[in-house]
């Protein structure tokens, strides 16, 4: 790995001293060179030593430091946020797993490269699919998502659904999935970057996810082909151990072609007529495509809201639990209707998750 040079330089000597060692402990890809004092700086710059970035202080901004002609990536570190031409602005006081991210993204937004912000994690994708509705499928898909994360994994959430909930329960965040369908589409454009820079993270819960689109519309702009184009830019930036996807209940070629590229595809049942007849019928399919067979071959079953807490005895001896494994039976709780009520309850999602992270564990 070919580290990246950063002149941090700031005259708070217990700031610098802090950061410098969070960043030497947690950014292996960069090379420290730090200062305390603007007079010893600009000597430095101005001999023309190489370095990536300039991270400073904005009270070590001297004029001549502004003046200097640099083809690196300069930022400041700032509390006022006021605008400084030809530096990008950060906040100063902030956690620093923050911090750390910002300032990447900057550079890597900068460059158009993503080698700063690549984490090593062989990313894992979970996709939730139901061909029925109401199924609880965005539920049971966020709540992995927080048990997940809960158990040390960095996770992020997708969802994919053309009309969306995501709004009625997590803040907005930075970027948006319009940006990202757009990203998509335009040339040149670093989709991983653009998704890095626009995430933001669920509290109570952990995991990070993404706002929806705009207009429900977008949805139809956007091609099988773009999907797949951003599953390769998320395993390509290897920076989550899990991405679950949300899938809407439709059965397209878009649908059809996130759940191929998924290592696991979870699909949500209710003990009742019209959520296993809607089963029944998908599972006939692969007796028609064999496309099918191999997506099918990866699907697993979760029986969901079940009234006795274990498997429904009508459901038991059904043809579909033939043609797909199930594993795993969530009791019917009302707490599970109530965002704000499960989410934070990490012993329990821990516990009802634990077959779904065993299953994805051993992917």
């Amino acid at each position: 790995m070919i580290k990246k040079k950063m002149i941090l330089a700031d005259g708070d000597e217990l700031y610098l001293r802090n950061l410098s060692n969070y960043l030497m402990e947690k950014a292996p890809q960069l090379e420290l060179i730090t200062f305390t004092q603007a007079d010893k700086i600009l000597p430095f710059l101005e001999s023309g030593n190489p370095a990536d970035m300039l991270v400073i202080d904005e009270a070590l901004l001297t004029p001549r430091i502004l003046k200097l002609e640099m083809p690196i990536t300069r930022i400041v570190l700032s509390t006022s946020m006021a605008q400084v031409e030809g530096f990008s602005v950060v906040k100063k006081y902030q956690k620093s797993e923050s911090l750390l991210n910002e300032i990447l993204l900057k550079y890597a937004e900068d460059t158009g490269g993503i080698e700063t912000i690549q984490g090593k994690s062989n990313t894992k994708i979970a996709a939730f699919y139901s061909p029925a509705g109401g199924s609880g499928k965005t539920t049971l898909a966020l709540a992995l998502a927080a048990a997940a994360s809960y158990t040390g994994q960095k996770v992020l959430y997708l969802n994919l659904e053309e009309i969306d909930s995501l709004q009625e329960v997590l803040p907005a965040t930075p970027g948006s999935l319009s940006e990202i369908f757009l990203a998509l589409k335009t040339k040149g454009m670093n989709v991983g970057i653009k998704l890095s820079g626009g995430v933001g993270r669920a509290v109570p819960g952990g995991f990070y996810y993404l706002s929806g689109v705009e207009s429900i519309s977008e949805h139809d702009e956007v091609s099988e082909k773009e999907m797949e184009k951003l599953i390769d830019s998320i395993r390509l930036l290897s920076g989550y151990d899990m991405v679950i996807l949300d899938l809407s209940s439709a059965f397209s070629a878009k649908n059809l072609r996130l759940m191929e590229l998924s290592d696991v595809v979870f699909c949500p049942v209710l003990p009742e007529e019209n959520s296993m007849a809607k089963m029944r019928r998908l599972a006939r399919e692969a007796d028609f495509h064999d496309r099918y067979q191999s997506l099918f071959g990866k699907t697993r079953l979760l029986v969901n809201r079940s009234r006795t807490g274990g498997m429904p005895p009508e459901m038991q001896n059904d043809e579909v639990f033939r043609q797909f494994e199930c594993v795993a039976v969530i009791a019917d709780m009302p707490v599970m209707g109530k965002y704000g009520k499960y989410i934070g309850n990490e012993a329990m999602l821990r516990q009802l998750m634990n077959p779904l992270l065993q299953v994805t564990a051993a992917l």
